[in-house]
């Protein structure tokens, strides 16, 4: 009897070890854990009615948060006291990957499309939207939901990580890639295969500044942007 208590004991520490981990792999939507300067809160999809268009777009709404201002060094002559509450240039770029009825990447549908925030307030969560067209939703067959994504975002020009030193994704990133890409070496393979995949469907997938008609349901709030009218690559 002893015995058996002991394999038992062994047996649910192992169950133990093995669950901790699966427990950890997604923060409550917004929690404002890490440090990137900022970091993806949500990602969410939606069909929805533009206007007076035919049929339905995909929608696809990106919730961001400015955690921190980025240490900078004001030139000897500025005088001026740095803003520490907003984070300027914010760009944010999304790509999404539909299969098709191929089992090769190659052939499966890509989609990039990016806009740059004017200025988000610190722990001022904001949506950034993107849209594709609803003739092309319906003449390429997509669902809502692509089967893999991911957003990348820049600050002035710096990329933010989105994955640590052992290729594991940063804790408050993990709402910016598809759950099947939470790594360096699955994310990699998918992000060449964008690469070339996206070069075939520029100016597809659009940021909200570029979408002539009204959305319903209404939207949640936007940043303002700096416009970039033409397709990104």
């Amino acid at each position: 009897m002893p015995r058996f208590k002991a394999v038992c004991a062994l047996l649910l520490a192992m169950v133990s070890l093995t669950s901790y981990p699966f427990a950890q792999t997604a923060p409550a939507p917004g929690a404002p854990v890490g440090k990137s300067v900022v970091f993806v809160r949500s990602v969410t999809f939606q069909q929805t009615k533009l206007g007076g268009q035919v049929n339905p777009w995909n929608r696809m709404q990106v919730e961001i948060q400015a955690n921190t201002v980025p240490e900078t060094k004001p030139a000897a002559a500025d005088a001026k006291v740095l803003n520490r509450k907003w984070v300027d240039k914010v760009k944010v770029s999304v790509t999404q990957i539909y299969k098709t009825a191929s089992a090769k990447p190659e052939d499966w549908n890509y989609y990039r499309s990016s806009a740059t925030v004017l200025t988000i307030e610190v722990n001022q969560p904001r949506s950034v939207l993107f849209y594709l067209p609803g003739d092309v939703v319906k003449r390429d067959n997509l669902k809502k939901d692509p089967d893999y994504y991911y957003v990348q975002l820049e600050v002035a020009g710096n990329e933010e990580p989105l994955f640590d030193a052992r290729g594991l994704v940063l804790a408050d990133q993990k709402w910016a890639l598809h759950k099947d890409l939470q790594t360096k070496a699955k994310f990699d393979p998918a992000k060449d295969a964008a690469d070339r995949g996206v070069i075939t469907t520029p100016g597809i997938l659009r940021p909200q500044y570029l979408v002539l008609y009204s959305d319903s349901p209404v939207v949640p709030p936007s940043p303002e942007f700096i416009r970039e009218d033409v397709p990104t690559r």
